[in-house]
């Protein structure tokens, strides 16, 4: 079995696996492709619209007796559109499985937290993907987008902590040249017991680019995302002004800093027409 920082490609049927995790995937009987696609002993976790041949379980397994929390991506029979889309990345992977643990592997080498993959495994014919399944550990604490439900005036200053941690994170990530092109509140986790500099970290990182050109233009979105998902309630303009010159590094905003603002507000807009039109067909 390979280790994490070795990425190629498992042997037909097979799975590479993160050093750490043998023994324990060993114990339950995941050793093979063929044991995450059967595995049906957790949580399905599929959203309405979600194509058929994907599918995301949450699963829990005995570590010695402690329970360990993990998820599962598995892609069955991929149209070619999804193949394409994949490759076209950057991420040089195989597989859409693949493809998360390349760009995991890649953020996890440039010291930006994020989420920990455990196992992958693809079965191939003649480069065309089959089949193909991801396992990720269990990130500690919850998503941004649960805490804001629960979060009041009371909690401003964790709030306000948050805001320049975000800003550092999300600008590093950019700063690597990649783009998360999912990034909302739902997809940063909190966690409370650990040192505010080290409490973030980036999961669902499937969809991630490495763009060669038009950089900016994917970086507004990453940063219209992040805003549209942001509540006013707990973030103010004030507040998002901030986060903007932490996240650009600049003391004040410029010429450059402001034309960016109207970039992102005006993608902001158009997000939340979409999502609109979503719920109101």
């Amino acid at each position: 079995m390979q280790s994490y920082a070795d990425s190629h490609s498992p042997s037909r049927g097979g799975l590479v696996i993160s050093e750490g995790f043998e023994t324990l995937l060993r114990a339950n009987g995941w050793t093979s492709l063929d044991a995450l696609l059967s595995c049906s002993n957790g949580e399905r976790l599929d959203k309405p619209g979600l194509d058929s041949w994907r599918q995301r379980w949450r699963l829990t397994l005995d570590d010695h007796g402690t329970p360990r929390m993990f998820y599962l991506k598995r892609f069955l029979g991929p149209p070619r559109w999804a193949i394409r889309a994949m490759r076209s990345s950057g991420g040089g992977a195989s597989s859409l499985a693949g493809n998360e643990w390349e760009w995991i592997r890649r953020i996890t080498e440039d010291g930006i937290p994020c989420v920990q993959a455990v196992a992958f495994g693809e079965d191939l014919a003649c480069s065309h993907e089959l089949r193909s399944a991801i396992l990720t550990a269990g990130v500690p604490g919850q998503s941004l987008e649960r805490w804001v439900i629960q979060w009041h005036d009371a909690d401003r200053f964790t709030i306000q902590q948050l805001i320049m941690t975000t800003a550092a994170l999300i600008s590093r990530l950019h700063r690597q040249g990649y783009i998360h092109r999912d990034l909302y509140l739902s997809h940063v986790f909190y966690d409370p017991s650990s040192p505010m500099e080290r409490s973030l970290r980036l999961i669902d990182l499937q969809r991630v680019i490495r763009p060669r050109w038009r950089f900016r233009r994917w970086m507004v979105k990453d940063l219209a995302s992040l805003n549209f998902s942001t509540p006013s309630r707990l973030v103010s303009r004030t507040d998002r002004v901030r986060w903007l010159r932490r996240y650009l590094g600049i003391e004040k905003l410029d010429a450059s800093a402001r034309r960016l603002v109207y970039r992102v507000v005006g993608k902001t807009q158009r997000i939340a027409e979409r999502e609109r039109a979503k719920s109101h067909p």
